[in-house]
């Protein structure tokens, strides 16, 4: 064993200086073990509690969890844009809310036939599942995936933080809910505001009366059930969601707007929806993994409309 006392007669003023510093590099200092992604991954698991099965939905889902994290970032999706936007600010971790490889469980796809794709969906051999996993390995990125355990955190980010891109944080109406009143305004009115404030292109649709005064807003991101749109209806003037089964949820609003009522279902994308609470992710993330860089990147609204 080497003896490293004869190298420890340090000055107390160079002392306080590394111990200043130990704290934000992302190498600890004086032997400590580097900041992996699984570090990372175990701080975080650590904070938030509850059971991470190796079988469950959030858990690492590309690249080495041995990797030395030089920055982190957030997203509702890491799609390829988001990947290569996170590579130019030299983030190696991405926690991502939806999956990546365009499964549920980003689970190995089915065989498909000929070039990778055919009616069973697309197989491994699929171009785009290919280059995206290439990309990734080529530049040394790790994608963990975080949703069930951050959406059941009690302070409720995913809702609250939709809510505050709106302008909405001091109008709910009872803690834990869903259910906002806002300043009145046309329906028309809402949607515009809406649009504006997410930073959308062509992603929002809304059914029914667009000229009818909207007071009483209920906000679902992500995807909103029809158990969910049924059950409240009835309480509210608009409801604000990622997204719904067309053939059930946006029909069941357009038949009420024929038949007389005056209430607005709004869609604005499910990943959109979710971008608030990803952004909030990023912020929390700053008080629990000190000494690299965590920030928020937007996916965005991917739809566009002839001009």
């Amino acid at each position: 064993m080497k003896n490293y006392t004869k190298h420890s007669n340090i000055s107390r003023r160079r002392f306080a200086l590394l111990a200043g510093t130990a704290g934000s590099a992302p190498l600890a200092l004086m032997g400590a073990e580097p900041l992996t992604a699984q570090l990372v991954a175990q701080r975080i698991q650590s904070e938030l509690g509850g059971d991470w099965p190796s079988t469950g939905t959030d858990g690492f889902k590309a690249g080495d969890p041995s990797t030395v994290v030089k920055g982190i970032a957030t997203t509702s999706m890491a799609t390829l844009d988001v990947l290569k936007q996170a590579v130019k600010t030299k983030a190696n971790l991405i926690l991502t809310y939806e999956p990546t490889f365009y499964g549920r469980q980003d689970a190995q796809p089915r065989p498909a036939p000929t070039q990778g794709r055919g009616p069973t969906g697309f197989g491994p051999d699929d171009p785009v599942l290919k280059a995206k996993q290439e990309f990734i390995q080529k530049n040394g990125l790790v994608v963990f995936r975080l949703r069930d355990h951050w959406q059941t955190r009690k302070e409720n980010d995913m809702l609250t933080a939709l809510a505050g891109a709106l302008g909405w944080a001091k109008r709910q109406v009872k803690e834990g809910d869903a259910l906002y009143e806002i300043p009145s305004a046309t329906a028309e009115n809402i949607v515009a505001i809406i649009s504006e404030r997410l930073k959308l292109r062509a992603g929002l649709r809304a059914v029914g009366d667009r000229k009818t005064t909207v007071r009483r807003v209920l906000l679902q991101p992500g995807a909103m059930t029809t158990a969910t749109m049924w059950s409240r209806y009835s309480e509210v003037d608009m409801i604000v969601a990622g997204e719904v089964r067309e053939w059930e949820n946006t029909h069941y609003a357009a038949d009420m707007f024929t038949a007389g009522e005056k209430r607005v279902l709004v869609t604005v994308g499910r990943v959109v929806s979710e971008e608030p609470g990803m952004r909030a992710c990023a912020d929390w993330l700053k008080t629990v993994v000190k000494g690299v860089p965590a920030s928020w990147i937007d996916a965005g609204d991917p739809y566009w409309r002839p001009a």
